[in-house]
Formats: structure tokens, sequence, C-alpha cells
């Protein structure tokens, strides 16, 4: 736009209007994710357009590289913790469905267990009829020279402890003996890429998995469950023939893979966990004799750290500690992403993570390498390391371009994203000898520090034998069984298979899906639902039921979010807004209430709640999650709106979002997909739905004062005002952010959600610049953008007019050159885009609306506590 067409606009309080600015990122060719705020600010995570929009590749390698820096703990808590939450979620509720009385809380059940557990793996090492062919399955890899010859013997190993430790119960647990150990050459399972080819047809696709990834764990734990899918001759095998098979007959198993149908094909959710291997050296013969320790291994040993931390050998060699969390940190940082370009900017991180970045700044980290696209600590790793008991490394090898705690890291978020009712995963690392686990949710990633698996065997008998004992919850398998009573009828209901998360690590995790259930007119037997924790007695071969015939109930639709315990449920947000409509609103209540969501069921599942590991392991439990369930009437998407339309239709919402802030209900995070339609016999009506980071405040607030409400939203509609703030600026949200951001909302309307310059990538303060410089140099009434929705052109010039206004005005109230006025505000948008007139005797000046101080109800108001 020449210089001379441009509008000039006054840059806000605080910027430097001479200093330059780097340029806004541009547009891609492809869609970019939409994110919202920081997950620790307001999280608006996983924005929905159409279908799950999926989160950046590198805002989720910046929040592995947080998590793996800073949520680390010891590997022997990790195994407590796991078994107190295998409490809470299994056994307890097996005994109370039984009537069986319980004399254990979940803490005394995992030291108890934990003992039993480790009493039985360190007899099982100290015996050598028994445990000679794991440790020379141990030995035989970690002398291979080579990465890919040490897979075939540690499978065969880990496989070992499964079949010994069978039929035996451990604690009264009885083994599932529901899963083996196989290795992922030739590749059964990997993350297709977002150029997935032709070759990938039989392999799962993974929209938007990053390209920079190895893409293929090593190991992975099929169920078997599903192998008897791909061989079906083979049903009813045992445990040990099915290791047999795995070990020995890798050919039948690849050809019937090729075979089976495309949905029956290995995918993510058919596998309990992921391993990655990462070997550079050869252990010495000295390091090796400690699989024998003079004396035995010893119960003792294991809880004692100062022993377990540097194990002495009789040679007189040490084996190397456990890594420090503080080495974890210096990993990370110095390893974050080997050899890779620079990708996109993280969109929703923490603002501690955005310290860093000063105004027009990238949020990209750039890493040392050389010129073949190896990291200096690789090169480190190419000497003879003779003082940590390792003699020579292996032959060299191609260096994937992430890290390999980085990599674990998106093996975890596929296995959460793999079914929509996946709770978590457990993605291990195995560095040489060095072993560390990795738990996964929707609060992020949980790492541990490492052991030896050499030095202290029977914590790696210990980890396997948890595993084998585990049900389908501890799986990350909820077996949620859906039942909703929708208009005094009561329903079972479950959704298609291909529902299921966006590609985040952490945040809301938010499913939709049209719900199916069962089709009354097709004779069918509905199935048992799943137990998901018998192994108190031995596994027993069941027939499967024939499931019922299902048809989808097109008027609902389905929505699980797994919300920030410390926000209010969804459900509750819109039953609070309905109450206080009519209280207040009286015969105008209709403002609101014709234009909020129909929610039918909605339910929540503290079971399953992020903060119970968290407490166990003694971390902090702010920003835990829960999932929370929601049947509500469909809706339809502003798309379906014709141009004649639109301005009426968003103006409905307008005063709907106006009154409901005006009786204590801020919405804050007003975007393109949660504005919808509702169309019955009367007509259309423009609808606000998503009330999931909504905050309730007493009638007549002008601001909410609970904390994490002040910059919430979704970056392309946010206010610039909230996209501009600087660190620790203090911004009173109030009604003229979501009245912007509606604004906005009728902007990507009319450019069909394509402008010039992306404003879904790039930091906060990009995004705003970006969308300011639309205003100064793209809204020119006179001309018509270059791409734009049919049938707009009407549109242009008012909507240009009323940004430029509008921008005029706020930073009028900004400047304190005129002061703040919600009226006022609203009438900025009215002189060019006016409110549709509605027939004598309707209008009424809901504008001048308030809730006088005496008509507010005692139990409306809302007291925030202060520290």
């Amino acid at each position: 736009m020449p210089p001379e067409v441009a509008r000039e606009i006054t840059p806000p309080p605080g910027v430097n209007p001479e200093k330059p600015k780097t340029p806004p990122p541009k547009a891609n060719s492809t869609p970019a994710p939409v994110n919202s705020t920081p997950w620790n600010r307001g999280t608006a995570q996983n924005v929905r357009a159409g279908g799950g929009i999926p989160t950046t590749i590198d805002e989720n390698i910046v929040f592995l590289e947080h998590d793996i820096g800073n949520t680390v703990v010891p590997f022997l808590s990790m195994l407590k913790a796991l078994l107190a939450v295998q409490y809470q979620r299994e056994v307890e509720p097996y005994l109370k469905e039984r009537s069986s009385q319980i004399t254990d809380d979940a803490n005394a059940f995992s030291e108890r267990y934990l003992n039993e557990l480790l009493e039985e793996a360190v007899e099982f090492c100290n015996d050598p009829k028994r445990s000679t062919g794991l440790k020379n399955n141990l030995r035989e890899a970690f002398r291979a020279k080579s990465e890919t010859r040490r897979y075939v013997p540690i499978v065969r190993g880990l496989n070992g402890i499964l079949s010994y430790f069978q039929d035996t119960a451990i604690g009264d647990i009885m083994p599932s003996n529901d899963f083996v150990f196989m290795v992922n050459d030739p590749i059964t399972l990997k993350s297709s890429d977002i150029s997935a080819s032709s070759e990938d047809a039989g392999l799962e696709v993974t929209e938007n998995a990053p390209r920079c990834t190895k893409r293929k764990p090593d190991v992975i734990g099929p169920k078997i469950a599903h192998l008897e899918k791909l061989m079906p001759e083979c049903a009813g095998y045992t445990l040990d023939q099915w290791i047999e098979i795995v070990n020995h007959k890798s050919k039948e198993l690849r050809e019937a893979r090729k075979k089976a149908l495309p949905s029956d094909r290995t995918s993510w959710n058919d596998t309990s966990e992921a391993w990655e291997f990462k070997f550079t050296n050869i252990l010495k013969d000295s390091h090796l004799a400690m699989l024998d320790p003079a004396g035995g291994f010893k119960v003792k040993d294991v809880f004692d750290h100062d022993k377990t931390s540097v194990l002495k050998v009789k040679s007189g060699g040490e084996a190397p500690k456990p890594k420090r969390q503080q080495d974890l940190m210096a990993e990370a940082a110095s390893n974050g992403r080997q050899g890779s370009q620079n990708p996109p900017n993280a969109q929703k991180r923490s603002r501690e993570l955005e310290h860093d970045l000063e105004d027009g700044e990238t949020g990209t980290k750039r890493f040392k390498s050389d010129g073949n696209g190896t990291d200096n600590k690789a090169a480190r790793n190419s000497g003879t390391q003779g003082d940590s008991g390792r003699n020579s490394t292996l032959l060299p090898t191609p260096s994937p371009q992430l890290s390999a705690p980085l990599q674990c890291g998106f093996y975890g978020i596929e296995l959460m994203r793999s079914s929509w009712d996946r709770t978590h995963s457990i993605v291990i690392l195995l560095e040489d000898e060095r072993l560390s686990l990795r738990w996964h949710d929707p609060q992020g990633c949980i790492g541990t520090t490492t052991i030896d698996i050499v030095a202290q065997l029977p914590l790696l008998v210990t980890m396997i034998l948890m595993f084998q004992r585990f049900g389908k919850r501890m799986r990350g398998e909820a077996g949620w069984n859906l039942q909703a009573n929708v208009d005094g009828k009561d329903i079972n209901y479950t959704l298609p298979p291909q529902a299921r998360a966006g590609w985040e690590l952490k945040g809301r995790h938010q499913v939709f899906a049209t719900p199916l259930a069962p089709d009354d007119s097709v004779p069918g037997v509905p199935a048992d639902p799943p137990r998901p924790y018998d192994t108190r007695k031995p596994r027993v071969k069941q027939q499967p039921q024939p499931t019922p015939a299902l048809k989808p109930m097109k008027d609902l639709f389905f929505k699980l979010s797994w919300r920030e315990e410390s926000r209010d449920d969804e459900a509750h947000v819109v039953k609070t807004a309905k109450e206080r409509a009519k209280h207040y609103l009286g015969d105008r209540a209709g403002e609101v209430l014709n234009h909020l969501p129909d929610i039918k069921h909605s339910e929540n599942d503290p079971l399953f709640s992020t903060g119970h590991i968290r407490g166990f392991l003694q971390l902090k439990t702010d920003g835990a999650r829960v999932p929370s369930f929601m049947l509500s009437r469909k809706l339809h998407k502003l798309d379906d709106v014709e141009p004649a339309d639109i301005v009426a239709r968003l103006w409905e919402i307008i005063r709907c979002l106006y009154l409901l802030w005006q009786i204590g209900i801020a919405h804050g995070d007003v975007s393109y997909w949660n504005l919808m339609i509702r169309k019955n016999d009367n007509g259309a009506y423009g609808v606000v739905n998503d009330f999931d980071l909504a905050a309730i405040m007493t009638p007549g607030q002008a601001s909410p004062t609970k904390q994490g409400f002040e910059r919430t939203g979704t970056k392309p509609f946010m206010a610039i005002e909230l996209l501009r703030a600087k660190l620790g600026q203090v911004i009173q949200r109030r009604w003229a952010h979501d009245l912007e951001s509606v604004i906005w909302c009728l902007v990507w309307y009319v450019i069909d959600g394509r402008p010039e310059v992306d404003w879904r990538t790039g930091t906060y303060w990009q995004v705003g610049a970006a969308k300011g410089d639309w205003i100064k140099f793209e809204a020119i009434p006179e001309k018509v953008p270059k791409v734009y929705r049919p049938g707009t052109e009407h549109l242009w010039a008012p909507l240009a007019n009323a940004a430029y206004d509008w921008h005029q005005r706020q930073d009028s109230v900004l400047r304190k050159r005129s002061a703040y006025s919600d009226k006022a505000n609203m009438e900025v948008i009215d002189g060019s885009l006016p409110c549709p007139k509605r027939p004598d005797g309707e209008e009424w000046d809901w504008m001048d609306f308030k809730v006088k101080e005496e008509e507010i109800r005692e139990g409306d108001r809302v007291f925030v506590k202060t520290e």
C-alpha cells in the first residue's frame, strides 16, 4: 500500500514510533494452527475451526523444554505415585464394586505394594536360573556395535520378565497378560507428517505431525487383542505363544499387517506405551559385571539414594551417576533441536517462557551446530569415555532432528490423542544403560531422573511388573460409559472412532463430535461395558458380545474439555447466566436466553484429575485439569450466515454479551468459532457458545477480580491492547475487549479467514502489530481486499470505517483524552454498521442497562480471597 493512502494511526502509549519493527510473520500457504492465551494465564487451548485446530510444533517443543527442565522427579518417587494413582483409579473402585473392606489409602497402598514388587524383583534378579536369560540379553545388547542390534535382545529380555511372572499374584493382584513388547522395525507404528506419501498408506496418518521428528518409536507394547485382529488364526494363543511370534516370527506379522483392512492396521491406540532408544557407547565388562553384584541385590539398596546413585563394582570402577535435575535442564537447553531449522514461533506459551522476548522479536531459539547439522553435544560424545565405565562408541549414525527427550514428548502426544478417551500416556527413554520414564497428561509432562538398568536391575524388573499389572485405566483408557438424560429420556451413547483431541502437549484437549446412539430399529445386543480393573483373578478369555447398530444423534453435539479445576464449569456458568438473566432482566430475559447454548447434560470426572499424580509427587497442583463432558443442541457456524444477515446476527451477539457482562458474566474468549447460529421455525439467532474461560462476577462489576482472566482469548480475535501488553503490565479486563473481538470476527468473515499477514502465528506483540498494520494499510474503504467472501462487498467500506474509528477511540481512551464508556464504544460501531431496528414496542435502551447496587442479591456477590 503506498504511504500516501495509508491511514495515520497514533501508536499507543509506550511504543516508540521511530523504533524499527520486526516484520510480522508471512502468511502460510497451509493455514497455521489457531491458538489462544498462555496455558497458565487463562488458557483457551486448541481452538476449533470446523474441526480440531492443533497446536504448533514449536509450541509443543517450548512446553517440553520447560517441563523437562522444571518437572523432574526421582524415579522411585514416580513408581510410588503411579501405584497411588492405580489405587485411586482401579483398586479402590474394584473393592467398592464388590463391597470389600477397604483397609488402605492410596499412599499406604503404594508404599506396601512397591515393597512387595521390589522384593519379587530382587529375588528374581538374585536367582541365576530365573534371571540368566534377562542378564544375557542385556549383555548382548550393551556389547552390540550398532543401535539397531540392541533392540531385539532388549525386547527378548523384557518379554522374558512378562513370561516368567504371567501367573504370579503379587499383593493379590494378578497380571493382565494383555500386551507384549515388540521391536518397531520393520516400521509398524510412526507419526506420519503433513506430507505423508502413499508409502505410509498402511500406517496411521497423523494430521499436522511434526516433520522435524524421527517419527518412529523403537519399541512398542502392542495389545494382544490387536494382534489377534491381525492374525485371527492365532486367537486364543497364550502369552508365551504370542511372545514366540513377536520374537521369532516378525515376517508373519509383517505379512498380516499388509493384508489387514486399513481400520485394523496398527495405530497408536493399539499400544500400551512407547520406548525410545539412544545408544552411543559400548559398556565395559567391568560395568556389565554389576549385573551380578557381590552378595546379590538388596531391597534396602534400592531405597538408599546414596547407594543407588553411585554403585561400586568389585573391580573398583563406578557406574555413572543418575542425571540430576540441573543436568536435564542443561541438556534440554543445549540439545533441544539437533540440527533443525528454526520452526514457527510458539503461540500459547507461558508468560514465564516469553520473558526474554522483546517487542518485535520472534520466539525461536538457536542452537549451535556444525555444517553437517550435528550439534556440539553429538560431537562431544564421539570421543572415548573410559572414565565413566565405557570403552568405545558405536558406529556413527545420522542424528535425529530432535533430542531423544523431546522426541519422547511427541510420542506421548501421539498416544494421548490416539483416542478421544485417552487420559495420559507413558513413554520410556533408554539412553545407553540410563532409563527414565515420562508421564504425559493434559497438564503437561513429568519426567524422572535416570536409573542404571545394569547396576539397578531390580528397578527395571519392578517397573515391568507394574506395567504387567496395570488395568486399562492406568494405560490411559478411561473407558467412560457415556450416559445422559435428554428431555427426560435416559440415553446411552458413544462417539465415532475418529473423534480425538488435537496435536498439543498441554491444554484443554478438546474433543468435538456428533454422538452415536443405539439404533432400536436394527436388532442387536448391547456390548457389556468394559471393566477397567479386574486383575485379582486369572485372566479368562471372554466371548465378545455383538455390538448394537449405531446411528448419529444429528441434533446433538458432544464436547469433552479438560478444564482447569480453578475455573467454573461451563455448564454452571451458562446455568448461572440464565438464572441471573431471568432475575435482573425480567421481560427482557430473552435477549440473553435466546442466545445461549442449550446444554442437555453435563458432568465432570474428578477421578482422572491431573492434580492427583502431582499431589502424590508433592508437586504444585496449580493448573490441574479435570475432564468435563457436555451434550448440547447442535448449532451452526457463522459461515452458514448469508452476508445480508451477518450484521444483524452479530448485533444480537453484541447485545447478549453486553447484558451478560452487566449481570456478572464475562465471556473472555470471543472468537469466530465461539459465535454460532441457532436455527428454528422462528428464524435464526446469533448464539454465544463455549464458556470454558468465562468468569462469574458480581453484577455491575467492571472487570473480573479473580486472577487468570486478564488476558484470555484467541489471538486472531483478541483486542490489540491485550496483544500489545508488556510482561508484568496489569490490564483491567473490560467489556470493550470482548466487543473488539466481535469486530475482528466480522473482519474474519468478510476476508474469508485469509488476512494477507497471518494473525495466527508469532508472538502476541507481533500479532497485535500485524492487526494494527491491517487497520492502517489494508482497511481502506475505497479498496476492497484481494480475497473476500463473495457477497460481502457492501460490508467492506463500513467495516473498514468501523475498525479505524474503533482503534482511534481506544487510543483516545488509553491516552486519557476520552473517558471510558461502554455505550460510547458500541455507538462507534453503530455509526458505521447500524444495529438493525426492530418493530415499535420492542425497542429499548439496552445500551444503558445497568444493575443498580441496591438490586444485587447477596448470593450474587463474588468475593475473591487475597493473600
